[in-house]
């Protein structure tokens, strides 16, 4: 048995497939964009270790423009307004973090 769907209903229900759609992408890019981020920091307070703290720190600014970009294209993919910039702030946790980990 098929049920006949209203037009006002079809496009409820292509617009609730499409909002889980772009959640589910956001979430996958996430997953994927995190490690890069975390992945910076991590080989940052390795390269500090052996010595090179200039190094260190430009991996540490590194960690923080993907964190950017990556926060920046998850809104973007959940059409969400860019602003306000807190979710931005949000996004360096992980290089805040960091900083805190190798400097603090």
């Amino acid at each position: 048995m098929t049920q006949q769907l209203t037009p006002e209903e079809r496009a409820r229900q292509l617009a609730a497939l499409d909002r889980v759609r772009r959640r589910v992408l956001s979430i996958a890019f996430f997953t994927v964009a995190i490690h890069g981020v975390i992945g910076l920091v991590v080989v940052s307070e390795i390269v500090h270790g052996e010595g090179r703290g200039g190094d260190a720190v430009v991996l540490l600014f590194m960690s923080g423009v993907v964190a950017v970009i990556m926060v920046t294209v998850m809104l973007v993919i959940l059409k969400r307004p860019l602003l306000p910039p807190i979710w931005q702030f949000v996004g360096l946790i992980p290089t805040i973090a960091g900083i805190v980990w190798i400097y603090g």
